[in-house]
């Protein structure tokens, strides 16, 4: 295994055969849209420009068009002068969509990183993965169909191993400076999100996404460390780009006792708590590590698990995203996701556009991030320096 990572292959990972990225979209059915436009009424003027666009081209164009293609097209550019976290989906986009809330995909249930140009690494591989027995942590995939990983890049890459469930994708792969090539069929998985493991005594549980599938593994995951006698838990969500409102909300319940857990203020200024904790709790330390990619579900539940005085943050200030977005399905199976409120954690302060400010503060220099492996504490000073605030906590009890 190469030692000499880069920052820029540090940041992606992806579980292979996700069909789309939720980024940072907290999703909650509501009944209110969130924008408003100042000035002329919005229909009277958009519906005026389209009538010409449309005149014209009925008078004038030389071919034919496609009016599902067209009135895409128009509803993404609609979308497009919104804010970023507003999105028009078609309706194929609308369903990988759903798909990707309920954690379910198409692929070989293999979580990959870039740490070098010519390679995906082998993370970790889901329960049941179709590539167990095929695959191990540390495993490097070289070439997907034949075709090289420097050559294709990282996104082509990972979109090859994707496919038709049933189907198999030849991967050749590098082990031990070894290379040899498998054949892996790719099925219908679910991706939870989780990945748990142990430090002696500290429960370590890495949370990738929120999505509806997350929050019983997650349970599950934290029961079964408990279980094993760790003193203590360290969640991970850095690179965590957020996921579903009542995901990260049932796994803050799961944790911490009694109290308000998020509320939302709407574009009039009213606020309303959403989602409240009942005492059943987990009581033990705890410490959460962030950086400046976790964002909005991912900075929740960072901030209500400090907030609370359960959880020690270590890492660098989050991304600063504190406002929901909501899903509204259209009639042709297609839909517009609008930001529509703030979201607050438990202390009713928004931290939109400031993100979570760590109780210890690690930021990692050029050549540490060059020398990053995930999981291990001797290439990662963030990790070791959570690990440490846990031991210590210990030590004083």
């Amino acid at each position: 295994m190469k030692q000499n990572k880069t920052a820029h292959w540090l940041r992606r990972g992806i579980a292979l055969g996700t069909a789309f990225l939720l980024g940072s979209a907290l999703t909650l059915a509501g009944v209110c849209l969130g924008q408003r436009i100042v000035g002329t009424p919005v229909s009277k003027e958009v519906l005026r420009k389209l009538s010409e666009v449309e005149e014209l081209v009925d008078a004038h164009y030389l071919f034919d068009i496609d009016a599902e293609e067209a009135a895409n097209s128009t509803a993404a550019g609609y979308a497009s002068v919104l804010d970023q976290y507003s999105i028009y989906r078609d309706p194929t986009q609308y369903e990988a969509f759903q798909d990707k809330n309920e954690g379910e995909m198409c692929g070989i249930g293999v979580t990959v990183v870039q740490y070098d140009p010519d390679a995906l690494t082998v993370l970790f591989l889901t329960d049941d993965s179709p590539a167990a027995g095929l695959l191990l942590p540390g495993d490097e995939i070289i070439a997907v169909e034949g075709e090289t990983v420097e050559s294709l890049g990282y996104a082509a890459a990972v979109s090859k191993v994707k496919g038709e469930e049933g189907s198999y994708v030849s991967l050749t792969v590098r082990r031990d400076e070894q290379e040899r090539t498998v054949s892996v069929q790719r099925q219908d998985i679910v991706n939870t999100g989780i990945y748990s493991m142990r430090f002696e005594g500290v429960g370590y549980v890495r949370i990738s996404t929120f999505n509806n599938a997350t929050p019983d593994a997650f349970a599950a995951a934290v029961t079964e460390l408990i279980g094993d006698g760790v003193d203590s838990l360290l969640f991970d969500v850095r690179n965590n780009g957020g996921g579903l409102l009542n995901s990260v909300t049932a796994m803050l319940d799961f944790l911490l006792p009694s109290g308000d857990l998020v509320s939302k203020t709407d574009k009039d200024g009213r606020t309303t708590v959403l989602y409240t904790s009942d005492e059943s709790c987990i009581d033990l330390p705890m410490a959460v590590l962030v950086n400046e990619s976790t964002a909005s579900a991912a900075e929740l539940f960072a901030c209500d698990l400090q907030e609370y005085g359960v959880a020690t943050v270590v890492g660098t200030q989050t991304f600063g995203k504190g406002v929901m977005q909501t899903t509204y399905p259209l009639s042709d199976g297609s839909s517009l996701t609008l930001t529509t409120d703030y979201y607050n954690p438990s202390s009713g302060q928004n931290y939109n556009g400031t993100g979570v400010i760590p109780d210890v503060v690690r930021e990692l220099t050029d050549e540490e991030r060059a020398d990053y492996v995930h999981f291990d504490p001797d290439h990662d000073p963030q990790l070791a320096a959570a690990l440490d605030v846990l031991r210590q906590e210990d030590t004083d009890k």
